[in-house]
């Protein structure tokens, strides 16, 4: 379980001159420019004055501006949005970037889908060495976040964030699954596609979550170590040397393959900026002298005792020991199998059949630890840098918005799907059935409480093979869909009925009066001649076995219950 990091300030160090020299080489559009924060801890104020309470701080990101307007004290105030905080800053602490166009650069964009090339355009205007590759990934989103439901959790105590789902929900309950005693929570599917779509995180504060993480001595160096530790307990070093944590990550890198500031980042993300870990103390009583700086083994039941026994296992006796030997299990299990990238770390996408070999369970992980290398390579505007990102199949164009949190639910589930022959048994985590007509029929569904139907009312059928979808929102307002593939022998109408309170359908009550009688028999014996063919619920009805159709077993069936030999059910 990696440890929570959202900060409203992230620190990204970068102050861009475009010289006309350079605009010259390139067609350069006055209205396409980037909103830059320039200094540190500035004020995001209610209003456009220095006497309006603030709203938060930033320090070196990018902003989207949305107007601006002079304000009472002399200024000219910007109206911007970062995330999910709007407000104002004084324009003199924002610079005006303009985004340039680099025609072989547009070449290489025709590999992405549109949606994603304004960001990349963006990067490129101030990383114009920056190399951006497209990995095709062969599911679509929805099913990629699929796979993730029950992997990835949250401590966010939103209800909206919350997952529903099997394993992730106890719908006889009513009760969450949970982990770490209610600190964790599985989290919805629309939070894992927010933070599995690489478009919310093509900027230059989070595309290091891309970075392929091969070592490369020529751009990764100490003194880009020192950026990546500043103000964290590496930078102090131990035993009297201040020097010595980036001696170990150094070695580190050299021998396991991994980018030092990779390793680096990671030892943050686990052990924190203070680094007061029992896991990295060498004091745990019955582990003294042990150390795990990468929380290899340290499993979520008992994390210190299992990742010191690993640490034992291992012979990490020293701080040394441990850098080294947990950046070769991170080089061997991770970079070395194709999982080169933090997000493949924690989304190992492309190998479905191993998406449990994931870094961490935490769903912002990969951006997170993406987010800590900003510092670093922000200054190095002419750094070669490669980065992998996924394309899935069938991208949608919009971009996957992050969830509100509030306590509304997840709840797109049906609670029931019923209809004559419908197989397999309804499960409301099944979501594909099959269904032979013979002529119009009715299904019946129910929703939970505050939850609704959001299908249509009827399905016009064509002899043949059909496919109709059953749709249910949610409180949240998301929608689950659930498909019936329909086996119809003539033209014919599907009915949905979403009411909740028909009446039931009395088996072999054709005419719906009540009993079973002689009138009944000779309207299931006038839809076998063709003479009048049943529907709807008179069909339902009719079909005493349930199998779809409507033929002589049916009539023996009420013939037998008329004479009283056998009782219809």
């Amino acid at each position: 379980m990696s440890k929570v990091c959202r900060p409203i300030c992230v620190f990204l160090s970068v102050i861009i001159l475009l010289s006309a020299a350079f605009c010259s080489t390139f067609g350069v559009s006055a209205a396409n420019v980037v909103y830059y924060v320039k200094r540190s801890n500035v004020n995001v104020r209610e209003d456009a004055t220095t006497s309006s309470n603030s709203l938060g701080t930033l320090s070196y990101v990018y902003v989207t501006k949305n107007g601006e307007r002079q304000g009472t004290d002399g200024y000219v105030w910007f109206n911007i949005t970062y995330g999910d905080i709007t407000g104002y800053i004084r324009s003199d602490f924002i610079e005006e970037i303009p985004v340039v166009t680099d025609q072989s650069f547009e070449e290489q964009l025709k590999a992405f889908p549109e949606s994603y090339r304004d960001y990349l355009r963006q990067l490129h205007s101030v990383y114009p060495n920056w190399k951006f590759y497209p990995d095709n990934i062969d599911m679509t989103l929805d099913e990629a976040a699929r796979l993730e439901l029950v992997r990835k959790v949250t401590d966010y105590k939103s209800l909206s964030w919350r997952s529903m789902d099997l394993g992730s929900y106890d719908w006889g309950t009513g009760e969450w699954v949970s982990k770490e005693n209610g600190r964790w929570y599985y989290v919805s599917r629309e939070v894992i596609k927010y933070y599995m779509d690489p478009r919310n995180f093509l900027n230059a504060n989070s595309i290091y979550t891309f970075l392929q993480q091969s070592y490369d001595p020529v751009h990764q160096t100490e003194a880009g170590l020192r950026k990546v530790i500043s103000g964290t307990f590496l930078e102090r070093g131990y035993d009297g040397d201040g020097d010595a944590y980036v001696k170990d990550i150094m070695n580190a890198a050299s021998e396991s393959g991994v980018n030092p500031y990779i390793l680096a980042g990671t030892i943050i993300q686990e052990q924190g900026v203070n680094g007061t870990s029992d896991l990295i103390s060498g004091n745990y009583e019955g582990y003294k002298g042990y150390y795990n700086f990468f929380n290899v083994g340290a499993s979520e039941t008992n994390p210190v005792i299992l990742g010191l026994e690993r640490a034992k296992l291992e012979g990490w006796n020293t701080r040394s020991k441990s850098i080294i030997g947990g950046a070769k299990f991170c080089g061997n299990s991770y970079v070395s199998a194709g999982q080169n990238t933090y997000f493949y770390m924690n989304y190992n996408i492309k190998d479905p059949d191993r998406i449990w070999h994931q870094y961490a369970t935490a769903v912002h992980n990969a951006a997170s630890s993406g987010e800590k290398l900003a510092k670093t390579y922000a200054e190095l505007k002419d750094a070669e840098l490669d980065f992998l990102i996924p394309v899935y199949k069938d991208m949608p164009s919009a971009v996957s918005a992050i969830p509100e949190k509030n306590e509304k639910l997840n709840n797109y589930y049906f609670n029931s799907i019923s209809a004559p022959g419908l197989t397999p048994s309804f499960n409301r985590f099944t979501y594909s059935y099959d269904l032979k007509v013979s002529g119009d029929t009715t299904v019946r569904v129910t929703v939970p409480d505050g939850a609704s139907y959001a299908g249509a009312g009827s399905y016009q059928l064509v002899a043949g093979n059909n496919r109709i979808s059953l749709s249910v929102k949610s409180q949240t307002g998301y929608i689950n869909d659930y498909y019936i593939y329909v086996d119809a022998g003539s033209n014919c109408t599907l009915y949905v009925d979403s009411s909740g309170s028909a009446p039931p359908v009395v088996c072999g009550d054709t005419n719906g009066d009540g009993t079973i009688n002689g009138r009944d028999l000779a309207n299931v014996q006038m839809h076998i001649l063709g003479v009048q063919l049943l529907s709807g619920d008179a069909f339902l009805a009719g079909d005493t076995n349930g199998d779809g159709i409507i033929n002589g077993r049916d009539l023996a069936n009420v013939q037998m219950h008329i004479l009283g030999v056998k009782s219809l059910d």
